[in-house]
């Protein structure tokens, strides 16, 4: 069975996204952003998949990254208590 041109070019697209995860901690903008990126390519993904419930499946998995990155950036942005207070 041939692949698809696009499906292939989105294939290729989240793997060259995946490769660009940034090393360390989970909670800088640096990993939010790439979660960002990686949505991205996964909607580009589900456009092109075959079966529905792979598309599904990468539809999901988009909202999960944003939901992350959106997490990760409302904390980055949470003001620091004062001193004294917990």
């Amino acid at each position: 069975m041939d692949i698809p041109p696009e499906l292939r070019a989105a294939l290729r697209e989240l793997r060259a996204v995946r490769s660009e995860k940034p090393p360390g901690e989970r909670s800088t903008e640096a990993f939010a952003a790439w979660r960002e990126k990686m949505a991205e390519a996964l909607d580009a993904l589900a456009l092109v998949l075959i079966f529905s419930s792979d598309r599904e499946k990468a539809v999901a998995e988009a909202k999960a990254a944003r939901a992350e990155a959106a997490h990760i950036r409302a904390k980055l942005n949470k003001p620091s208590p004062p001193i004294g207070e917990p």
